[in-house]
């Protein structure tokens, strides 16, 4: 980076923290908003999450600019090492380590789904909702009322979620147990 640039990273931030300048803000934000999310981008790349990330590293910056140190970092290398704590909080939060449990437990029980075209699909040729119902629905248990709604209502995961308020991977954890279940029971049955 040259001296002009880091002079003008310099000025701007001094405006925003001495004169509270929004244009000052705007400016650097515009400056380096493309390149801050291309480097989150590369580590995640997912886009929403990288544009939420990119969006919390420079709302964090904004509000440290009173311990930027131009003496010690360019303004850039500076966002970069913001950027990169915020990538990892993200990868020690809640929400990743539940997309990597649903990520594991949907590549576990995908031979369970696919095999015999699908126990839920033999299960639906074979016994009506109402004989499905007088084996499981007395139970009153939520594996089963996940399962009801996601084979016999055509809901998906997401919407289960929400209409049972819980989180997508206990969803997809209560479908997938009841899918077993009911598998060998049915293979017992055969």
């Amino acid at each position: 980076m040259n001296l002009l640039s880091r002079s003008k990273d310099a000025e701007l931030v001094r405006r925003i923290v001495m004169e509270n300048d929004k244009e000052a803000a705007e400016e650097l934000i515009s400056q380096y908003y493309k390149s801050i999310y291309k480097h989150i981008y590369i580590k995640l790349g997912d886009e929403e999450t990288s544009m939420d990330i990119t969006q919390e590293a420079f709302v964090a910056a904004l509000k440290g600019l009173g311990t930027f140190d131009a003496a010690k970092a360019s303004f850039k290398t500076w966002l970069v090492r913001i950027a990169d704590n915020k990538i990892t909080d993200f990868f020690r939060s809640r929400q990743y380590h539940e997309s990597i449990v649903t990520q594991i437990m949907d590549d576990s029980f995908q031979e369970i789904v696919d095999d015999k075209l699908s126990t839920e699909s033999s299960v639906l040729s074979k016994l009506s909702y109402e004989e499905m119902e007088k084996m499981y629905g007395h139970h009153k248990n939520n594996e089963w009322e996940t399962f009801r709604l996601k084979v016999y209502e055509g809901y998906t995961f997401g919407e289960i979620s929400i209409k049972q308020g819980v989180e997508l991977s206990t969803v997809k954890s209560r479908y997938y147990a009841m899918l077993k279940r009911v598998r060998k029971e049915w293979d017992y049955l055969e």
